[in-house]
């Protein structure tokens, strides 16, 4: 009998001791999460005043989950407040207390913030074989100091060769580019294998297609030097829209913007719903096979290549593009449309030569109009902007070399083209919501690859929960 009121005892201690230390162990957590909230209402101050005192009772109560939550929440305050050595210390603590602990996610997540506020990124390489050239992209990723996925392009280097042509000659030119790029990658950057990406692009799928011929041609491109562990995939318009959102819109507007890339040889773009649920916006047109077709149907002077091409747009695409958008009505509605292509670099280059440098323009509905009517009635003038106003001579020479490439890269033809669809898609695009803003991304053109890879970064966090 004895023996058991001592057991009984024993258990009743041993409770009552399990419950006051989770009793003390919550009563610091609570501090911990009043000191986040204060983060967030930007009370930095008191914030630290608590994040302080939690990691006191933590360190008394030997709770070494909470002292890691505490130096992780001082580590974000620190960042926040752009003192980044106190930063460095307390995420430093934090890593070491939740490796030990086996939280390796927390480890993980917390190990990426604390390279960020040292400047290191993560590098990843994409390799993007187009229709028309093979480009080789490194983007260093980082998280910012507002937990948004930075990226820096290290490397943009293209070769020019003609993929689409389908012939023994462009598979061996493709394959050679592929073979030079991948060289450079492992001689001028250590990147392992696991982050570097080669694909197809959604224009070079549709023509390869045409002939089922994808898988083909992504066994006959395959230089014999690229490691084994790396594959060439493809991706749709769909996909492709999708990943040049997440590499162009920054992530505070990536659920309430809209975005439309206006390529050579299709158009697309999309949004996230409610739901946040992809919608794709495509169209299988772009400026070149816009020319394409204008050209099919005349052979005329400036006036009735023109003419030819509002026929195009009354006769059949405007009713393929309002269909679209009855069912996506949102790409109308919403008030910020990030654009890209092209076309749109050579409207923001010449009507607004001073944003060269610029990683966002905004542009207007009217500035597109007046591009194309320029185009047609006053040419000269439109490629000759006067730069004096810009006052600084590396900027105003920087500028100058912009609107040479895209002169050189470009036709008037072509630019006609391109300016008749783009403007007209937008017009449609505003008859819902005229006062949406229109914002150029400089860096779009590396867009999709960039947001492949940074959705290839966040994989590593996802489905992690079941585990």
């Amino acid at each position: 009998m004895f023996r058991k009121i001592l057991l009984l005892a024993c258990l009743l201690s041993v409770f009552i001791a399990v419950s006051a230390q989770s009793s003390k162990s919550q009563t610091t957590l609570r501090m911990l999460k009043t000191a986040t909230t204060l983060v967030e209402a930007q009370q930095f101050e008191a914030a630290e005043e608590y994040y302080k005192k939690g990691l006191t009772n933590a360190r008394a109560d030997y709770d070494a989950y909470n002292q890691a939550v505490a130096y992780e929440g001082l580590g974000n305050l620190y960042t926040k407040t752009d003192q980044p050595e106190k930063a460095i210390t307390n995420y430093t603590s934090a890593v070491r207390i939740y490796r030990l602990l086996k939280y390796n996610v927390l480890a993980d997540v917390v190990e990426s913030l604390l390279k960020s506020v040292k400047g290191i990124g993560d590098l990843y390489a994409g390799i993007e074989i187009g229709a028309k050239g093979i480009k080789l992209t490194v983007v260093d990723v980082k998280l910012s100091k507002d937990r948004e996925f930075d990226y820096t392009l290290l490397t943009d280097t293209s070769i020019n060769t003609d993929a689409a042509a389908l012939s023994y000659q462009s598979e061996k030119e493709t394959a050679d580019a592929i073979d030079i790029l991948w060289n450079i990658l492992k001689s001028r950057h250590q990147i392992p294998s696991s982050k570097v990406h080669i694909v197809m692009s959604s224009g070079l799928m549709q023509e390869l297609d045409k002939y089922k011929k994808v898988e083909y041609f992504a066994n006959v491109i395959r230089p014999v030097s690229l490691d084994p562990s790396i594959k060439i995939t493809y991706i749709t318009p769909e996909q492709e829209a999708q990943l040049s959102l997440l590499g162009i819109v920054p992530q505070k507007r990536r659920f309430t913007a809209t975005q439309i890339d206006v390529g050579s040889g299709n158009t697309k773009g999309g949004y996230f719903d409610a739901n946040k649920k992809f919608v794709p916006v495509t169209f299988p047109l772009g400026t070149k096979s816009f020319q394409r077709l204008i050209e099919s149907k005349t052979a005329g002077d400036l006036s009735e290549y023109v003419k030819t091409a509002d026929a195009i747009w009354r006769d059949s695409l405007r009713n393929t593009v309002i269909n679209e958008f009855v069912v996506k009505q949102d790409v109308r509605n919403r008030d910020i449309m990030y654009i890209s292509g092209g076309i749109v670099w050579a409207i923001a280059s010449l009507m607004r030569p001073e944003s060269c440098n610029n990683n966002y323009t905004e542009l207007t509905a009217q500035e597109i109009s007046e591009f194309r009517r320029m185009l047609f009635t006053d040419y000269d003038k439109l490629i000759q902007p006067d730069l004096s106003f810009i006052k600084v001579p590396e900027q105003e020479r920087a500028c100058q070399k912009n609107i040479n490439r895209v002169l050189k890269t470009y036709d008037r033809k072509a630019l006609l083209a391109g300016a008749i669809w783009f403007d007209d898609l937008v017009q449609e695009i505003n008859t819902v919501n005229p006062s949406k803003k229109l914002i150029y991304a400089r860096y779009a053109y590396v867009g999709w690859i960039s947001g492949y890879i940074i959705k290839k970064a966040t994989q590593q966090y996802m489905g992690l929960v079941s585990n």
